[in-house]
């Protein structure tokens, strides 16, 4: 019979255990993580989970000097420009005899 209460005991001990450290985890989760999130985005600020930074969005019209809702204006600098790529060379099309899958079926043969 003693061995039974003390059983009982024991699991009430290690629930009790259980429920505390998930309580104090639960704590220090919303004091880290949740209140410097609130806190930044209630003063229109933008928060980063991956940094845990909160940062100021900058007006767009700052930056580009428009004004808002002005579309912006690409001055090319010739008609040509307007169809060219990226500025990387385009590929240079080779025969089909001179292609690596082409040459190793031929000497297989």
């Amino acid at each position: 019979m003693k061995t039974d209460k003390n059983l009982i005991l024991r699991v009430k001990l290690i629930a009790l255990g259980v429920f505390i450290v998930a309580s104090i985890g639960i704590l220090v989760y919303g004091a880290l993580y949740e209140m410097p999130r609130r806190k930044c985005e209630a003063n229109g600020g933008w928060w980063s989970d991956k940094y845990r930074a909160c940062k100021t969005p900058v007006y767009l019209p700052l930056l580009t000097k428009r004004k808002a809702g002005e579309p912006q204006k690409i001055l090319w600098p010739t008609e040509d420009a307007k169809g060219a790529s990226n500025g990387s060379p385009r590929p240079v099309d080779q025969p089909a005899a001179s292609s690596a899958s082409t040459s190793v079926s031929a000497a297989s043969k």
